[in-house]
Formats: structure tokens, sequence, C-alpha cells
């Protein structure tokens, strides 16, 4: 599959729960990057730990933004929703197909989603709880 996902430190919103849950994910999408290599049962394990963090993750990220009163709340659910239906589709063909038949588009789903998710929705929320004393 594609080449590794690096993690830069340009990508920490400045809330800690936040910017940990981001780097497992990271630490998640290189796994599932490099499975290929290691047979269909690491692929398998590798798209099931990735789907069910990132469920979880953007789970705990909206009960947050409930509690918080985040404003922008819905337009982030529903980016969620959007990334989640996005990566289950390719997964989908992952698992009919093969790696080779989503390989350029899963690995740019995945920076694209992370990076600009952060960098665009992430930050905004971060700066609210920041901004209203919050921690998330």
């Amino acid at each position: 599959m594609a080449e590794h996902i690096s993690w830069s430190d340009d990508l920490l919103v400045g809330v800690e729960a936040i910017d940990s849950d981001h780097k497992k994910l990271f630490e998640l999408m290189n796994r599932l990057l490099a499975s290929p290599t290691h047979g269909a049962t690491a692929v398998s394990q590798a798209i099931g730990d990735l789907s069910s963090y990132t469920k979880r993750h953007f789970a705990a990220e909206i009960a947050s933004m409930e509690r918080s009163a985040y404003p922008e709340r819905s337009a982030h659910a529903y980016e969620h929703d959007h990334l989640i239906f996005q990566l289950e589709n390719i997964i989908d063909r992952l698992m009919i197909s093969g790696a080779d038949a989503v390989d350029g588009e899963l690995s740019n789903l995945l920076r694209d989603w992370l990076c600009n998710h952060i960098m665009t929705f992430d930050v905004k929320y971060a700066a609210f709880l920041r901004e209203s004393g919050q921690t998330g």
C-alpha cells in the first residue's frame, strides 16, 4: 500500500485529549497502510482497529462538544459522519477488490482526512475550549 503518513507537531491543537487521539489515529492509519505486506489477517485487523478507534474518537469529541455547548457541533458532527462514510466505502472496496484497487485513494483520504480535518475543524474547537476556559 502507500507510504507512511507522518505526524507533525504542526497538527497539535493544544488540547491534550484531542492531540493524543489524533496521534493514535496516525499510528492506526500507518498500521493499515503497512498491513498488506503482512497478509489478509493483518489488513482485516488494521481496518477493524482504525474504524473502531475513529468512531470512539468521534463520539468522544461530539460528547465533549455537547458538554461545552460548542456552537458549531452540528457542522463538526456532519463532517465526522461524512468522513466515516468515505472510509467505510473505501474499506468495503478494499475487502472486495484488494489493496491495489484502493491504494492511492485510501492513502489520500487518510492523509487529507486527518490533516485537513484537524487543521480546519479541530483547531476551531480547541480554540473555543481554550477561550471559554474549558479543557474538553
